[in-house]
């Protein structure tokens, strides 16, 4: 193996290190995003269930 085929096998493979890494996080964060929206939604139905005026403040 050349030394530029070398460099070029190293560089593939850090660069697949950090794809599983950053495909955990964006998923965690994702789903962050997807239970705080979930929430809001349902703290909002609530709302307009108790009192239906209040629900239109904005």
């Amino acid at each position: 193996m050349s030394s530029g085929q070398h460099s070029a096998l190293v560089e593939l493979s850090s660069l697949h290190g950090w794809v599983g890494p950053a495909a955990i996080v964006a998923g965690v964060l994702l789903l962050i995003v997807a239970l705080f929206r979930r929430t809001r939604a349902t703290l909002a139905k609530k709302r307009r269930a108790t009192r239906p005026s209040a629900a239109e403040w904005w």
